[in-house]
């Protein structure tokens, strides 16, 4: 280490499979570890519905990264079982990188410090003296003037690949946090009112969809005053429940024209939005009801040409690697996948 002070904070049941072995290494290491909503006992029952889905780095005040990526090994492509991979990041240098910081203090508050009963003897030591790290604290930085965003998208075959030619576009930047204490939906009625506000083209990538009536509608509405609506999903969703719901809702939407795009390549885990070729959204937040009122998320709406056709270009090419769904293919549903699936759309509220 140099020196760099490490705060590392997850969620109780997002990173339940995170041993404590690792999380020892990484306290002696100097890293200060916290959990939000940790899975222990009384308080487990209050708080097992409200997650921390969010997936935000800030580094030294003045760049910050957000999106769908999570650590994970699932997200290289190389886990056995789950193959290609496909997810889509950004990131954010300037002013708007406070946004994040200042989630991410919010989110540190509220979690809990790590307790282990039994500290590792392992000692992190220097190569020169053998001597062990020990943290330093924060530090204030000074304010920050340019305002600036690089849009990066993840789409990986092995772990070592790295993004070639990444583009920097100056934009506007707008931070929308969801949180389960605020009344009102916020990210939710973000997305509502990107979608009425559309005047030529919606594209939506998105993992899990399982929206409620009034995004349906948007969507539905959107094509009725002539806007090109296309929604990208996985064929194969690592979630089933989610997966059995989704499908029930695509045949009021292919009637409604709107045109989805099953994607064939692999896991798509990527949540964005285009319109009008103007404005995108990027973020960790998908379009069901635990996104929308019981995780704890957050996106950024991005007011920029560059980066919308960067985002529509990259649309284009998950085409490539997708087949169109057809109502055909919704009718020749056997009645026992129908069963299946309006089983999990009337626990949708809870996906």
């Amino acid at each position: 280490m140099d020196g760099v002070y490490i705060r590392f904070v997850r969620d109780g049941w997002g990173s339940k499979k995170l041993s404590k072995t690792q999380i020892i290494r990484m306290m002696d290491a100097g890293i200060e570890c916290r959990t939000i909503f940790p899975l222990r006992f009384p308080r487990i029952f209050s708080t097992l519905n409200n997650r921390d889905h969010c997936k935000i780095v800030v580094i030294d005040k003045k760049e910050a990264f957000t999106g769908g990526i999570n650590i994970g090994f699932e997200y290289t492509g190389l886990k056995p079982g789950v193959g290609y991979w496909r997810d889509t990041h950004v990131r954010i240098t300037g002013e708007a990188s406070a946004d994040l910081q200042r989630i991410f203090e919010a989110h540190w508050n509220i979690a809990s410090p790590e307790r282990m009963r039994e500290r590792s003897r392992m000692k992190t030591k220097t190569e020169k003296d053998r001597s062990r790290i020990i943290p330093s604290t924060s530090t204030n930085l000074s304010s920050m003037t340019e305002l600036s965003t690089e849009l990066g998208t993840i789409d990986r075959k092995d772990a070592n690949s790295v993004p070639i030619g990444e583009k920097t576009h100056h934009a506007f930047v707008q931070t929308f946090e969801g949180n389960p204490e605020i009344p009102t939906p916020v990210i939710r009625e973000a997305y509502f009112t990107a979608l009425i506000q559309a005047t030529k083209t919606i594209d939506i990538t998105t993992p899990y969809f399982v929206p409620d009536q009034d995004i349906l509608m948007g969507l539905k509405t959107a094509v009725a005053r002539g806007v090109r609506v296309r929604l990208l999903v996985p064929r194969k969703v690592n979630q089933k429940p989610v997966e059995y719901a989704s499908f029930t809702f695509y045949g009021e939407l292919l009637e409604a024209g709107v045109q989805i795009y099953l994607y064939n390549k692999g896991m798509l885990h990527a949540k964005s939005m285009v319109i009008d070729e103007e404005v995108t959204e990027i973020g960790a937040a998908n379009y069901d009801m635990r996104s929308f009122r019981l995780n704890y998320e957050v996106c950024e709406f991005i007011y920029s040409k560059d980066v919308a056709r960067d985002l529509t270009e990259q649309f284009e090419q998950d085409l490539c690697d997708s087949v169109p769904l057809r109502m055909d293919d919704l009718l020749q549903r056997s009645p026992s996948q129908r069963l299946i699936q309006q089983g999990a759309r009337l626990l949708f509220p809870l996906l």
